[in-house]
Parts: structure tokens; sequence; C-alpha cells
């Protein structure tokens, strides 16, 4: 694990899926015969027009809801976006879980998840792993940005304390090329032929 900045793993974004894919679009032209084949006389897409990079921004700030842990106990916090590398925050103890600690992550996934974890330091000499207390799941777009966001956080189930929250900031930073980017309800005459929620970005 590593703290504060880094680089994360990145991977090309597919196109029409309903949860963590993208459909792209381009205003470059395409000719395609009846094997939907480009014809090798015209201008084409490759791949690498789809591909836009994105750098994800996660700032854990402060946890609330550590009343059933000594203060004196050390907590931190990891940080990840989904097929990426993991970063922690610094120690910080149970009475005073404050943080400034900024993670970066690029990333080639339109749509990505985060996760960010709370844990618990274990004294014990024999012990591996730490004590994880709760955590946060969530599916981000280039239009998500928040700023000092108390989130609740999903308890273990060892957690004794009745609630536990997390202050993020969260911002997704989208490439020039993308022009536009939403949710929409569409179908094709070839493929895609059932009226489906699918996530569209119009690249340029």
């Amino acid at each position: 694990l590593r703290s504060k900045r880094g680089t994360g793993h990145s991977r090309h974004t597919s196109a029409g899926g309903s949860s963590s894919s993208g459909a792209n679009s381009s205003n470059k032209s395409t000719h395609s015969d009846g094997n939907n084949h480009l014809d090798d006389n015209e201008p084409g897409l490759s791949k690498l027009a789809f591909v836009l990079n994105f750098n994800v921004n996660i700032t854990v700030k402060e946890v609330r809801g550590l009343k059933s842990i000594p203060t004196n106990r050390i907590v931190y916090c990891t940080m990840e976006v989904e097929g990426g590398e993991k970063y922690r925050t610094e120690h910080a103890e149970a009475g005073k879980p404050v943080w400034e600690s900024l993670a970066e992550f690029p990333t080639n996934q339109i749509l990505p998840i985060i996760r960010v974890k709370l844990y618990m330091e274990n004294p014990g000499i024999l012990s591996l792993d730490d004590n994880k207390l709760g955590k946060v799941t969530l599916q981000i777009d280039p239009t998500f940005n928040k700023t000092n966001w108390w989130t609740d956080m999903i308890k273990n189930k060892s957690t004794s304390t009745d609630e536990l929250k997390v202050k993020l900031d969260v911002r997704m930073e989208k490439p020039q090329n993308l022009k536009m980017c939403g949710w929409c309800y569409a179908r094709g005459k070839n493929v895609w032929k059932t009226w489906k929620r699918r996530y569209y970005a119009l690249v340029q």
C-alpha cells in the first residue's frame, strides 16, 4: 500500500454496458459494408479513437462514529479505483480521525468504481491483518464532483459502533475531447435492439 499520490491501472472502455461501460461517439466519419467491416479506402476509426483518459481524485478528510473504539487506537483509510493500485492515508488516533490525504488515479474507465475502506490497526505481534471497520463503494461518472461530502459507510459485521460516516472530496476530471456524456434510454437497428438505459459519450 502507498500513501497519498500515485498512478493507477487503466483499461479500455467498452461500449453498451449499463454498469461500468460506456458507448462512445465521434464526429469522424466511417463507412461500413454489409458485413460491418470498414472500407479499406475510407478513413475509419481505430480502437485508439475511443480511448478516454480520466483522472479521479479522492481525498479522505474525516471519519465519525468511532465512539466504541478506544481513543488511542490507530485507524487509517485505503482508497482505490477498481482495477488499479491501492493507496492509504497516514495513521491517526481513533479519538481524532482526521486526514488530508489525496490520491490521484489515472483511468480509462468512463464509469469507474471507487472504494474507500476504514481499518483499525491490530496491535497484536502475531496478527497479520488489521481490522476492517467499514467501507464505501461508489460508481461515478465524469460529471461527479463533491467537496466536503459526508456519506455513510457500510459497517463490518464485527463493528460495534452505531453509525460510521466519512468525509470525502471526490472529483473526476474529463478530457478535452469528451464533449458530452450521460445516461439515455435508446435502442439500435442492428445491435442493441431492445430499449435499455445506457451511458453515452460524445467524443470529438
